[in-house]
């Protein structure tokens, strides 16, 4: 449904924003933060969107078009990805950009973002996907990055395995290379699967190492010895998480490095995320379920395994 159509500027890029029961006040000042960098604005409602920022989308956006998708259930993120590829595609842009509610852009982020992209294509790249560098509201890095090797040196960028997906400024021309999302993994690991896809495509993936961005991961972060740091999440994330994590590990495409690390982690995580959560039943169900269903392959929906930890009952049902 479009809420607003005004006369089409000049752009480069098309932000989707996927929501899922978002607070009204952080979701209309994400829009608001990027409006006057972008040509359309989509927001993909993976869940019913309270009257108030229905009311209010298009005087957040200014003169920036918005466009609300509202498929009235939760499809995942891979699906609502694609969709927003695709809209973008047809509007012409040369970019989308990647958003949940969870994040908020530094100023001038965008066109900085597609700087670099520019750049990167004069120094004989070709970027698939540009990521700004996650922060938490102190400015402390969220994630450790992992870099890979390039055949281009940017002061102003580094090339990693994967970026988040929040956040992403991701060339259109990569996504007709590379492909879609993984609507089977719905949510967790998506970006990671799709990076690795691209960088076996001859695609390359890069972080701004200079360009902020605020972003909340899950419920926080878990520290541990030597700097190394596992994202708090509940029980229902757990499972998503173990559950594609494993099946990536049959993926060609995926480095073998990846997968061998986590291999070597996969123990390690299991009894942190478990000490974390004191033993309760729904995050050893969850992780349980997860690498079983990982193993079979069991993917799409995850709504069966959901309803299985609620339950209570044992990972073989």
């Amino acid at each position: 449904m479009s809420i607003r159509t005004p006369p089409l500027r000049a752009f480069r890029t098309v932000a989707g924003i996927v929501a899922f029961h978002p607070d009204a006040c952080e979701l209309l000042r994400l829009i608001s933060a990027i409006a006057g960098d972008v040509g359309r604005i989509i927001v993909f409602a993976n869940s019913a969107l309270d009257a108030v920022i229905k009311d209010r989308l298009s005087s957040a956006a200014g003169q920036t078009p918005v466009t609300l998708i509202s498929p009235g259930e939760n499809v995942g993120l891979g699906k609502a990805y694609n969709r927003m590829v695709e809209l973008a595609r047809l509007e012409g842009a040369e970019f989308v950009l990647l958003l949940d509610q969870d994040s908020m852009p530094s100023a001038g982020m965008v066109c900085r973002l597609e700087d670099l992209a520019d750049e990167l294509v004069r120094r004989g790249e070709k970027p698939s996907l540009i990521g700004p560098r996650p922060v938490k509201s102190t400015g402390e890095p969220l994630k450790r990055i992992r870099q890979r090797r390039s055949r281009a040196h940017c002061p102003t960028g580094v090339a990693v395995e994967f970026a988040i997906s929040s956040g992403s400024l991701i060339a259109l021309k990569a996504t007709a290379a590379v492909g879609p999302f993984n609507e089977d993994f719905f949510i967790d690991a998506i970006d990671i699967e799709w990076c690795s896809r691209a960088w076996d495509a001859g695609w390359s993936v890069w972080l701004a190492i200079d360009i902020p961005m605020t972003h909340r991961l899950g419920h926080g972060v878990i520290r541990l010895p030597f700097g190394l740091r596992l994202t708090d999440q509940p029980p229902k994330r757990l499972y998503t998480y173990f559950r594609n994590q494993v099946a990536m590990l049959r993926l060609p495409h995926v480095p073998a490095a990846w997968k061998l690390r986590f291999i070597a982690w996969l123990p390690a995580r299991s009894f942190i995320y478990a000490v974390r959560h004191r033993f309760a039943l729904p995050v050893i169900r969850a992780i349980g379920l997860g690498l079983a269903d990982g193993i079979m392959n069991r993917l799409g929906s995850p709504e069966r395994g959901w309803r299985v930890i609620a339950r209570g009952k044992s990972a073989a049902v």
